[in-house]
């Protein structure tokens, strides 16, 4: 199906969009006219971000998303008196850290960030999505590590907090579809993104043999498929996990 590449009063917040996966969806969205508000912890690289974005409207907010009512005024002063047609729930953190070394405050940060970050993005940008018309869609970055167990790209609790966010895409998509708000979820493996510029070469040659396709993914294959779940014409896919990983994961 065809992503409508002129969606008139597109308004997008994605979270962790100064970097990685996250601007390159901010920039697919800027490109096809979209307002869009960039959230990240770092406020000066949100803002560089933005900077570099076609178009106007859009809006750079430092917020931390384990921080709920944080979320909630980014959310109220993107949307204003208006709607947020699209999340992109996109923030996360990266734990490799092994069983016997990790600590309860390192797997409750990765918790936080990746798990609850998520819930409060989307509790903050829900009463705007509700309004919108067409009908709101947010989608979650989740990972192939909730299906492979981690690896490489993130240990137990890194494959934890993506397997629970299965769950939540799920129950969000029954909660909120009365409202006409979708939710999905796009489940990439590993991509050319600054979490992957720390690996060695021999490591990154590993991943990629993972591959059927024999290398890693790239930004914008990811970000395409979640602005084909962005698209009002996709109106009834919702509840749905979408793999993007080279065939690592058969959905």
């Amino acid at each position: 199906m065809a992503i409508n590449a002129s969606i008139t009063d597109e308004a997008v917040l994605i979270t962790g969009g100064a970097s990685g996966i996250g601007l390159t969806c901010a920039r697919q969205a800027a490109d096809r006219g979209a307002r869009v508000a960039i959230v990240d912890v770092n406020p000066e690289a949100a803002q560089q971000a933005i900077e570099t974005l076609p178009g106007a409207g859009h809006v750079a907010i430092g917020a931390n998303v384990a921080d709920s009512d944080a979320m909630r005024r980014a959310a109220e002063r993107f949307a204003g008196e208006g709607v947020i047609t699209g999340v992109v729930a996109a923030a996360g953190i990266v734990s490799r850290a092994s069983l016997l070394d990790i600590d309860v405050s390192e797997f409750r940060r990765v918790l936080d960030i990746n798990v609850v970050g998520v819930q409060n993005t989307i509790a903050a940008a829900a009463p705007y999505l509700m309004r919108s018309d067409p009908a709101g869609s947010v989608v979650v970055l989740g990972s192939a590590a909730a299906f492979t167990g981690g690896g490489l790209m993130g240990n137990g609790a890194y494959a934890t907090s993506k397997a629970a966010l299965i769950g939540l895409v799920r129950g969000y998509a029954r909660e909120l579809a009365p409202h006409r708000v979708r939710v999905n979820m796009v489940a990439p493996g590993a991509t050319e993104t600054p979490m992957t510029d720390v690996l060695s070469d021999s490591d990154r040659d590993r991943i990629a043999g993972m591959s059927l396709l024999g290398r890693l993914s790239k930004p914008d294959e990811i970000a395409s498929a979640i602005a084909f779940l962005l698209a009002p014409d996709v109106g009834t896919i919702t509840g749905q996990i979408i793999h993007v990983n080279g065939g690592v994961v058969f959905g």
